[in-house]
Order: structure tokens, then sequence, then C-alpha cells
């Protein structure tokens, strides 16, 4: 398999190992299915089949003191068919089983190219790993990969937190060796989508990840019941004595950030804050004042969804 890089402009862009064949395009040995294209800016965009995958990206803040602190970028990729966007569900029926990780691996390299165009210095950049029931060295083949591109593009591999779902395959075990590798490196992890069940407490156990993310869905269902804010509450103390940050997906509403707030949580997300953008979008990412999300209401953003 091979990926496929058809650049009009790279500025200092290069691979071990490339070749060049007449067109200019750059064909990087072992890559997945698929190619990413970039335009005269840079801006790039991958190719399935006809599908077209374009980067989007959502802020992700910090609580410090009376304010959000810009902390992260967290990446995920929106099909297109046509020039419309369409689901994601429906791009994956089109994917082949066995081509599914690597067009995950396909995405990964997408939002580390991509992520310059959203980037400012200092921010994280927070991508998913799973890739579905595969072997270990798959797993590092894929790890690799981003490596390579955080090389290529002069991103840190410090910068880039890794995701692991809470409740995963229980066939797609992570082994230590890949862990070893990423924590050695110097890329961190996250455990994904933290709701209830021993599986997720399991999951943080193993991983011992920097990040814990609460799920959004499941935070929205509780933030309006006191009682369980409370036990939301204790919950994070215990992952944070953990050694994990925690992040709260999914704040929509002055309410919901108000319990994130008070479950003491370290890192927010959420409609509320910052809407996802695609990768090339004019978008000022600053601190966001706390006390404005309380005593100015029409100035809140609120999801429509």
């Amino acid at each position: 398999m091979t990926l496929r890089l058809r650049l009009l402009r790279v500025q200092g862009a290069h691979l071990a190992g490339a070749e060049r064949d007449v067109m200019g395009a750059v064909t990087v040995p072992g890559a997945p299915a698929g190619s990413i294209i970039a335009d005269e800016i840079g801006l790039e965009t991958g190719f399935h089949g006809a599908y077209r995958l374009k980067s989007f990206y959502q802020p992700v803040f910090r609580v410090s003191g009376e304010s959000l602190e810009p902390e992260a970028l967290d990446a995920c990729a929106k099909p297109m068919l046509d020039g419309r966007p369409v689901e994601t569900e429906m791009f994956l029926l089109s994917v082949a089983p066995e081509r599914e990780r690597q067009v995950r691996t396909l995405c990964s390299l997408l939002h580390i190219g991509n992520c310059h165009q959203m980037r400012e210095d200092g921010l994280s950049l927070h991508l998913g790993f799973e890739t579905g029931r595969q072997s270990d060295a798959d797993a590092m083949s894929h790890l690799a990969f981003m490596l390579a591109r955080l090389a290529q593009t002069g991103v840190a591999p410090q910068a880039l937190v890794c995701g692991f779902r809470a409740a995963p395959d229980p066939l797609a075990e992570v082994s230590e060796r890949l862990l070893e590798t990423m924590r050695s490196s110097g890329v961190r992890l996250s455990v994904d989508g933290f709701g209830p069940g021993q599986s997720a407490l399991e999951r943080v156990e193993k991983l011992r990840p920097e990040i814990v993310k609460i799920d959004g869905g499941w935070f929205r269902r509780i933030a309006p019941v006191a009682p369980a804010r409370r036990l939301l509450a204790k919950l994070v103390e215990g992952l944070k004595r953990q050694g994990a940050s925690v992040l709260v997906k999914g704040v929509e509403t002055p309410p919901q950030l108000e319990a994130a707030l008070d479950a003491g949580a370290d890192l927010v997300q959420g409609d509320l804050l910052a809407r996802r953008a695609m990768a090339g979008s004019v978008q000022e990412l600053g601190p966001l004042e706390i006390d404005r999300f309380f005593r100015d209401p029409e100035k809140v953003v609120v999801s429509l969804r």
C-alpha cells in the first residue's frame, strides 16, 4: 500500500526514503491506501475513492483561575461527497474492513499535516489512536507513520496526545511495547469517552494516561442532577490522584460549564466555548473570561444540535 502526497507546494517537506515520480508526487513506501493533496497554501485534503476528507478542529481550554486558556486542538475528519458533507457512518460503509485501519492512519497523517493551519505556539494536538482489531506490528506501524509526519511538519512529539477508547473492543488489546514506545518518544496518552463502568476504570489503570476525557453525552445527562454531580466530583478527584488531568467534553450551556467547574475539571471542551472548525478557517483563539458566560447570556453561543 502507498500513500501518495501530491504537493503543489510544500515548504521544507521531506520524508526519508521518499521517491519522486515524473509528476512531482511523493510516494511514501509502505503508507496506507489513499492520498493527500496539498493546495498552494499547504492546506491538505485526504482522498479515498470518491470521498474527500477534511480536517476539523475544536479547541480545548484549560481552567486557569478566572479564565479559560487555549490548551489544545481536538481533531476529527469529516467526509465530503460531490462537495457536500456526508455522515461518517455512510463513508465508513464504503471502506472495506481490511482498509479501515489504513484509512484511520490516513486521517491521522492528514490532521498532523493540517494542524499548522489552526495551531498557535504551545497548543497540543489531540488525535484518536484506535485502529480496530490489529496486530501489535500494525499498531507500531501506525505510530511510526505519525512520528514521521510529526518530524516532517515540525511538530514536537510532546505536543501530540493519542487517545484510546475507555470501552475498547475486548479483542483489541494495547500492548506494553506500544505504550512504552509512545512514552519514550514523548507522545502523551488519553483515555477517551470515560463514563460509568468498571471497564473504564480498568482502562485508566492499565494505560496510565496523562488525560482522561469525560464522555460528553454522559456528562450532559448527569449535569442537571445534583447527586450525580457530587459523584462526578469524587470521580474527578480520584482520577487526579492517579496523576491524570480531567477533560470534560460536550459543554454546550452555561449550567453545564458550571457543573464541569464545580466537579474540578482541569480542561473543558464544547460548542459553548468554541465550535469545531475546518482547517484553514479564521479562528481567534485567546483566553476566555469565565464570568462572561454567566453575566452576558446574549453573547453565549449555545449548540443548536
